[in-house]
This record gives structure tokens, C-alpha cells and sequence, in this order.
């Protein structure tokens, strides 16, 4: 689900509001040199895939052909086996427990859990933004709440093209939220 806003330490701007696994990490100092630069190419290359991964099937109006029933069928296909090696992966894994999140480019909120936390700590997050991918994006920002919720804003931690692709993923949510309320406003009729 993707809302205009929440709460009072994101502001006002595109949320994307999930339910998903989330880790949450005290360190001394931010990444820097290389360590910087692979951390924001890693989750940029996650972030891709997961879109990817998460692309609608387009509509092809030839699809009546034999040519294009054999794409779907091989797609279909697939997508069940990359399904079933994604379950298969995620069995593997200890994830951690899903938690209500709102997150935007520059910050991300959920509910506090833990007494280590508070303002001012660097902090490294594992996201888990997708079950067809479980592989995380790790993000670095600093606490700046620690009552009933938690934010994390990123400040310069988080590069800006993966800020971009933050957004992006954002923005394809919101998308399909706003055309599924439409769609139920227009079969109530």
C-alpha cells in the first residue's frame, strides 16, 4: 500500500507502506571508498531485479498466434520455476520477522522493538522488499526517533541512484495501488 504521507518524521512525499522481513544493525561508522561503492551497486542491482521480477505482463495483441501462446506458455513456465527456487532459497534463509514499514527515498519508519536504539545511532538495514527475491537491500542512516517508532533517515549513506531506484519502486506501487482502487471503484458501480 502506498499513502502520500506518514507520520511526522517522514514527512509529506510518495510512501510506500509494506509488511515486510527488516533487520536492523548498530555500527560505529558508515561505509566508505569500495565498501561504499558495492553496497550501493548491490542494492541498485536488487532493486532492478525485483522490478524486473515484479513487471506486469504486457498485453501483445498478436498473442492469438501460435508464436505468441508459445511465449506466454514458455513465460508462465518461467515464472513457476523461478517461483519455486525462490521458495526453495527462502526456506534456506533465516529472515527476519515481517514488520509494517513506510519507507521513502531518503528515510524509512516501522514500530520499535529495539532498546538499543536511539537518536543519533548509525544503523545498517537489511530490507526484504520482495518474496519472488529474497535478497536484501541494505541501507545506512542515522535514528532520528526512538519512542514508539523508529526512523532512519539515510542522508548521504545512500547514493543518489539508489535513492532513484528507491523512488522508482516507490512510484510502481503507487501506481498499481491508484489503478486496483479503480478498478474496485468500477465493478461497485
Amino acid at each position: 500500500m502506498t499513502g502520500s504521507s506518514s507520520g511526522d518524521h517522514l514527512g509529506q512525499g510518495l510512501v510506500h507502506k509494506a509488511c515486510v522481513p527488516i533487520s536492523c544493525e548498530v555500527i560505529d561508522s558508515f561505509p566508505s571508498g569500495s565498501g561504499y561503492i558495492s553496497i550501493q551497486s548491490d542494492n541498485e542491482e536488487v532493486l532492478h531485479a525485483i522490478m524486473m521480477l515484479e513487471d506486469a505482463p504486457r498485453e501483445n495483441p498478436d498473442d492469438s498466434s501460435t508464436e505468441g501462446q508459445e511465449i506466454q506458455r514458455l513465460e508462465t513456465k518461467i515464472n513457476l520455476m523461478f517461483e519455486l527456487l525462490a521458495g526453495l532459497y527462502r526456506n534456506e534463509l533465516e529472515l527476519p520477522a515481517p514488520v509494517d514499514i513506510a519507507l521513502r527515498s531518503d528515510a524509512v519508519e516501522w514500530q520499535a522493538s529495539e532498546s538499543n536504539l536511539t537518536r543519533d545511532t548509525l544503523v545498517r538495514l537489511k530490507l526484504y522488499l520482495s518474496n519472488k527475491y529474497p535478497k536484501p537491500v541494505v541501507l545506512h542512516g542515522r535514528i532520528t526517533s526512538s519512542e514508539d517508532t523508529t526512523c532512519v533517515v539515510f542522508d548521504d549513506a545512500v547514493s543518489e541512484r539508489c535513492r532513484d531506484w528507491i523512488d522508482k519502486y516507490i512510484f510502481r506501487h503507487h501506481r498499481r495501488a491508484v489503478a486496483m482502487a479503480k478498478r474496485e471503484s468500477s465493478t461497485e458501480v
